[in-house]
């Protein structure tokens, strides 16, 4: 990659996400991070309002970006949840070309739906190969992005008993044949797990909650299989 190219992949990935470290850029281009201070410098003399937060990364100033694509946060969130499954289950030159058509995506966007879909994309984890879901999955996104709360008519499965849950999702997860939603569960009142594929109905509510910002995904699913081991 010429230095052109790379400072152009360099502007759409400082628009892509609110900060970014020098050393993300060098990893990603496979360069050495003073390459990259260089690059920042040199956009910075063409124009481009770079600011940088000591010791967090770099930015581009609010109101700076390409020009707008007419796509939806619902298509948003379908494209992070498919760059997930790339993650895991596809071959690299794929995962490679789908992750900078996403970035280009992106970009476009402004700081607070930007901050969404980090904040999915945190909340998104996968255990085993794809297979087929529910048609629950963008409703639950959509509660973890904007803390709205659903109610629900769940299945158990032992007694197939059918109760209704109003319920706070905090994460979703893929592992064996379906998603599962990690969610405060406001009839037991403690964080419960809800199999999409057993969930019945569906409604999204117009109250609120506020999310847990300490919550982590990859600790919850490495003590969930702690847990597994532990009982078969």
């Amino acid at each position: 990659m010429n230095r052109l190219d790379r400072l152009t992949s360099i502007l759409i990935q400082l628009q892509s996400k609110r900060l970014t470290t020098a050393r993300e850029i060098a990893e990603r281009f496979e360069v050495t991070n003073r390459t990259i201070y260089r690059d920042i410098q040199t956009l910075r003399l063409a124009g481009v309002p770079i600011g940088e937060e000591e010791g967090k990364g770099y930015f581009l100033i609010e109101g700076y970006r390409l020009p707008p694509v007419m796509f939806t946060m619902e298509e948003a969130r379908a494209l992070v949840t498919t760059s997930k499954i790339l993650n895991y289950h596809t071959e690299d030159s794929l995962k490679q070309n789908y992750e900078s058509a996403l970035l280009k995506i992106k970009a476009v966007l402004s700081l607070k739906d930007k901050d969404k879909l980090e904040f999915l994309n945190s909340r998104i984890g996968f255990q085993k190969p794809w297979a087929p879901t529910s048609l629950y999955l963008d409703h639950i996104q959509h509660s973890i992005t904007e803390s709205e709360k659903l109610k629900i008519k769940y299945q158990s499965k032992k007694e197939e008993q059918i109760t209704e849950r109003t319920i706070q999702p905090c994460a979703v997860y893929f592992s064996g044949a379906v998603w599962t939603a990690i969610a405060f569960c406001e009839l037991r009142q403690e964080i419960r797990e809800f199999r999409l594929d057993r969930i019945k109905e569906l409604r999204i509510q117009q109250t609120h909650f506020k999310p847990d910002k300490t919550f982590s995904m990859e600790h919850y699913l490495e003590e969930r299989s702690k847990r597994l081991s532990l009982n078969p």
